[in-house]
């Protein structure tokens, strides 16, 4: 699951909806520069080696090992609540969600057919495709290719399967939490273009709670996206979050519930290509 909430805004917001993606809708305000240069200089001493690697091998053996390693895909149906600026909810909307890992996605979300929304990507081709009820497909703008590959570079499994290890990535242990998250252990990572993502860890289950990142929004700002995991449940020997809580800059952004996951399907390469409203 590509975090699909991390880019699926509440429908009535429309200024926030270039970021509809798997997954996946999930605080803190905006960092100044002074705050910036003080984690980094933190970080700079503890830097690779400093426990960050063992943090990551941990989490991997409690989310099940080499089980967990061993995903390629994975299919899952739930529930989500998107959530404007007043904090009103959209009401339950029903999603299934297809994810070939590393970078490639179809998300379906709505509660009747005819008026579904199908969001197609497939980075390995560079390719888009959003599909509203019965119309046409249209090609997913810049923009969506843009948020949909920033989602996926930010999304649990991409970073815990692929990016944690990457050595052009640095990984900087930045302490305890603070406050309500004195209970996790933080490690930023930053990559070759500086950008950030933070994972917490449960120092008692081993579990990443939550990963934060930042983006510029369609106003030029910069903000926080937080994904919180919980519920944890072992299928197929992977543990795995059935409900995923999604906040921008500290307000919540939406819920999902998944009620039915799969790993490992086959979903085959040509199922991500231009989605097609088919008849009954």
């Amino acid at each position: 699951m590509l975090e699909k909430t991390r880019g699926v805004p509440n429908q009535e917001d429309a200024s926030c909806r270039r970021g509809r993606l798997a997954v996946f809708l999930t605080a803190l305000c905006l960092l100044t520069p002074a705050l910036g240069v003080l984690r980094d200089a933190r970080g700079q001493a503890e830097q690779e080696g400093g426990g960050t690697r063992e943090l990551f091998e941990a989490a991997i053996d409690a989310m099940g090992g080499q089980a967990y390693l061993d995903v390629k895909d994975i299919t899952s149906d739930g529930q989500s609540f998107f959530f404007n600026n007043r904090g009103e909810s959209s009401g339950l909307i029903k999603f299934t969600d297809y994810t070939k890992l590393p970078d490639k996605s179809r998300f379906e979300l709505g509660n009747k057919k005819k008026e579904r929304e199908v969001t197609v990507f497939d980075l390995e081709k560079g390719e888009g495709w959003i599909l509203e009820g019965d119309g046409e497909a249209k090609p997913a703008t810049p923009d969506d290719m843009r948020d949909f590959r920033a989602a996926a570079d930010h999304s649990i499994d991409n970073i815990f399967h692929f990016r944690w290890k990457d050595p052009q990535n640095k990984l900087f242990y930045l302490g305890p939490g603070k406050g309500a998250d004195v209970a996790y252990d933080m490690v930023q990572m930053l990559d070759p273009v500086n950008d950030e993502v933070v994972v917490y860890f449960d120092r008692a289950s081993k579990l990443p709670a939550k990963i934060e990142s930042w983006r510029i929004n369609e106003r030029g700002i910069k903000v926080r996206d937080t994904d919180e995991y919980s519920q944890w449940h072992r299928i197929q020997g992977v543990l795995t979050p059935l409900r995923i809580d999604s906040y921008t800059n500290g307000r919540r952004r939406a819920q999902q519930f998944f009620l039915k996951v799969a790993y490992n399907s086959g979903i085959k390469d040509d199922f991500f290509s231009k989605p097609v409203y088919k008849k009954k």
